[in-house]
Protein backbone atom coordinates (compact mmCIF):
# COMPACT_ATOMS: atom_id res chain seq x y z
CA UNK A 1 0.00 0.00 0.00
CA UNK A 2 1.35 3.42 -0.90
CA UNK A 3 2.45 5.66 1.96
CA UNK A 4 0.49 8.59 0.50
CA UNK A 5 -2.85 6.80 0.30
CA UNK A 6 -3.42 6.59 4.08
CA UNK A 7 -2.53 10.28 4.45
CA UNK A 8 -5.08 11.33 1.85
CA UNK A 9 -7.58 8.93 3.39
CA UNK A 10 -7.13 10.65 6.75
CA UNK A 11 -7.39 14.11 5.17
CA UNK A 12 -10.53 13.05 3.28
CA UNK A 13 -12.12 11.56 6.39
CA UNK A 14 -11.47 14.72 8.40
CA UNK A 15 -12.81 16.97 5.63
CA UNK A 16 -15.90 14.80 5.23
CA UNK A 17 -16.47 14.77 8.98
CA UNK A 18 -16.18 18.53 9.14
CA UNK A 19 -18.77 18.91 6.39
CA UNK A 20 -21.12 16.37 7.99
CA UNK A 21 -20.86 18.10 11.36
CA UNK A 22 -21.63 21.47 9.83
CA UNK A 23 -24.67 20.12 7.94
CA UNK A 24 -25.81 18.27 11.06
CA UNK A 25 -25.59 21.49 13.07
CA UNK A 26 -28.08 23.10 10.68
CA UNK A 27 -30.63 20.30 10.94
CA UNK A 28 -33.42 19.96 13.52
CA UNK A 29 -32.26 18.07 16.61
CA UNK A 30 -35.07 18.75 19.02
CA UNK A 31 -38.78 19.49 18.60
CA UNK A 32 -41.34 20.16 21.26
CA UNK A 33 -44.95 21.24 21.14
CA UNK A 34 -47.03 22.55 24.01
CA UNK A 35 -50.23 24.48 24.56
CA UNK A 36 -50.14 28.06 25.71
CA UNK A 37 -53.39 29.73 26.85
CA UNK A 38 -52.51 32.99 25.07
CA UNK A 39 -50.97 31.82 21.80
CA UNK A 40 -52.37 28.31 21.40
CA UNK A 41 -50.10 25.48 20.32
CA UNK A 42 -46.43 26.52 20.40
CA UNK A 43 -43.83 24.52 18.51
CA UNK A 44 -40.18 24.86 19.49
CA UNK A 45 -37.47 23.57 17.17
CA UNK A 46 -33.80 23.49 18.06
CA UNK A 47 -31.12 23.03 15.43
CA UNK A 48 -28.07 20.93 16.10
CA UNK A 49 -26.01 24.05 16.84
CA UNK A 50 -28.61 25.18 19.39
CA UNK A 51 -29.14 21.78 20.98
CA UNK A 52 -25.49 20.68 21.03
CA UNK A 53 -23.30 23.77 20.98
CA UNK A 54 -20.17 21.70 20.42
CA UNK A 55 -21.03 20.61 16.87
CA UNK A 56 -19.73 23.69 15.04
CA UNK A 57 -16.53 24.00 17.12
CA UNK A 58 -15.85 20.30 16.59
CA UNK A 59 -16.36 20.79 12.84
CA UNK A 60 -13.77 23.58 12.94
CA UNK A 61 -11.41 21.44 15.03
CA UNK A 62 -11.73 18.64 12.46
CA UNK A 63 -10.85 21.12 9.75
CA UNK A 64 -7.87 22.45 11.71
CA UNK A 65 -6.64 18.92 12.40
CA UNK A 66 -6.16 18.47 8.65
CA UNK A 67 -3.39 21.08 8.77
CA UNK A 68 -1.90 19.48 11.86
CA UNK A 69 -1.87 16.06 10.23
CA UNK A 70 -0.32 17.25 6.98
CA UNK A 71 2.30 19.49 8.60
CA UNK A 72 3.57 17.10 11.27
CA UNK A 73 5.36 13.81 11.09
CA UNK A 74 6.65 10.97 13.22
CA UNK A 75 5.73 10.89 16.89
CA UNK A 76 4.01 14.29 16.78
CA UNK A 77 1.65 12.99 14.09
CA UNK A 78 0.85 9.94 16.20
CA UNK A 79 0.06 12.22 19.14
CA UNK A 80 -2.14 14.29 16.81
CA UNK A 81 -3.81 10.99 15.89
CA UNK A 82 -4.65 10.47 19.55
CA UNK A 83 -6.21 13.94 19.65
CA UNK A 84 -8.15 13.15 16.47
CA UNK A 85 -9.41 9.93 18.04
CA UNK A 86 -10.57 11.77 21.18
CA UNK A 87 -12.37 14.37 19.06
CA UNK A 88 -14.14 11.53 17.24
CA UNK A 89 -15.24 9.98 20.53
CA UNK A 90 -16.56 13.39 21.60
CA UNK A 91 -18.55 13.73 18.39
CA UNK A 92 -20.03 10.26 18.83
CA UNK A 93 -20.99 11.20 22.41
CA UNK A 94 -22.79 14.32 21.14
CA UNK A 95 -24.55 12.31 18.43
CA UNK A 96 -26.03 9.93 21.00
CA UNK A 97 -26.88 12.66 23.48
CA UNK A 98 -30.63 13.17 23.23
CA UNK A 99 -31.07 10.58 20.49
CA UNK A 100 -33.38 8.59 22.76
CA UNK A 101 -36.10 11.20 22.44
CA UNK A 102 -36.46 10.29 18.77
CA UNK A 103 -37.93 6.93 19.78
CA UNK A 104 -40.26 8.27 22.49
CA UNK A 105 -44.00 8.86 21.92
CA UNK A 106 -44.69 12.11 20.05
CA UNK A 107 -47.56 13.92 18.30
CA UNK A 108 -48.29 13.16 14.65
CA UNK A 109 -46.37 16.20 13.37
CA UNK A 110 -43.10 15.18 15.05
CA UNK A 111 -40.25 15.18 12.47
CA UNK A 112 -38.77 11.76 13.31
CA UNK A 113 -36.82 11.48 10.08
CA UNK A 114 -35.26 14.96 10.25
CA UNK A 115 -34.16 14.55 13.86
CA UNK A 116 -32.83 11.04 13.29
CA UNK A 117 -30.95 12.30 10.21
CA UNK A 118 -29.32 15.09 12.21
CA UNK A 119 -28.13 12.66 14.87
CA UNK A 120 -27.13 10.15 12.18
CA UNK A 121 -24.96 12.64 10.29
CA UNK A 122 -23.20 13.56 13.51
CA UNK A 123 -22.67 9.87 14.24
CA UNK A 124 -21.18 9.30 10.77
CA UNK A 125 -18.90 12.30 11.28
CA UNK A 126 -17.79 10.92 14.64
CA UNK A 127 -17.03 7.53 13.14
CA UNK A 128 -15.03 9.18 10.33
CA UNK A 129 -12.97 11.23 12.77
CA UNK A 130 -12.41 8.20 15.01
CA UNK A 131 -11.27 6.11 12.05
CA UNK A 132 -8.89 8.89 10.98
CA UNK A 133 -7.46 8.92 14.49
CA UNK A 134 -6.94 5.16 14.47
CA UNK A 135 -5.18 5.36 11.09
CA UNK A 136 -2.90 8.12 12.36
CA UNK A 137 -1.98 6.32 15.56
CA UNK A 138 -1.39 3.06 13.72
CA UNK A 139 0.59 4.28 10.72
CA UNK A 140 0.97 8.05 11.01
CA UNK A 141 4.72 7.86 11.51
CA UNK A 142 5.13 6.21 8.09
CA UNK A 143 3.05 8.73 6.17
CA UNK A 144 4.86 11.43 4.20
CA UNK A 145 5.32 14.85 5.73
CA UNK A 146 4.60 18.22 4.18
CA UNK A 147 7.58 19.17 2.00
CA UNK A 148 9.36 15.87 2.64
CA UNK A 149 10.15 15.35 -1.03
CA UNK A 150 12.26 18.50 -0.93
CA UNK A 151 14.35 17.33 2.02
CA UNK A 152 17.54 15.48 1.26
CA UNK A 153 18.31 12.20 2.97
CA UNK A 154 20.70 12.53 5.92
CA UNK A 155 23.67 11.01 4.06
CA UNK A 156 23.23 13.21 1.00
CA UNK A 157 22.89 16.29 3.17
CA UNK A 158 26.35 15.76 4.60
CA UNK A 159 28.66 17.97 2.55
CA UNK A 160 32.39 17.40 2.80
CA UNK A 161 34.26 20.65 2.83
CA UNK A 162 38.04 20.16 2.96
CA UNK A 163 38.66 23.43 4.76
CA UNK A 164 36.03 22.65 7.35
CA UNK A 165 37.54 19.19 7.90
CA UNK A 166 40.92 20.79 8.53
CA UNK A 167 39.50 23.12 11.14
CA UNK A 168 37.57 20.29 12.79
CA UNK A 169 40.78 18.23 12.97
CA UNK A 170 42.60 21.16 14.58
CA UNK A 171 39.74 21.59 17.05
CA UNK A 172 39.99 17.90 17.92
CA UNK A 173 43.69 18.36 18.74
CA UNK A 174 45.24 16.50 15.79
CA UNK A 175 47.59 17.81 13.11
CA UNK A 176 45.87 17.54 9.75
CA UNK A 177 49.16 18.09 7.86
CA UNK A 178 50.98 15.19 9.58
CA UNK A 179 49.61 12.63 7.11
CA UNK A 180 50.81 14.52 4.05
Amino acid sequence: MSERRPLWTVVGLLALASLLLWVSSLMTWSWTQHSDPLSGVVTTKLSGAERETGLVPLALVSLALIAAVVATGGLVRRIAGGVVFLVGVGVIWLAFDGAGEVFAAHPAAYPNVAIAAGHGLALLAGLAVTLAGVLLVRSGHRMPRLGAKYQAPSQARRVTDPDRELWQALDAGSDPTANQ
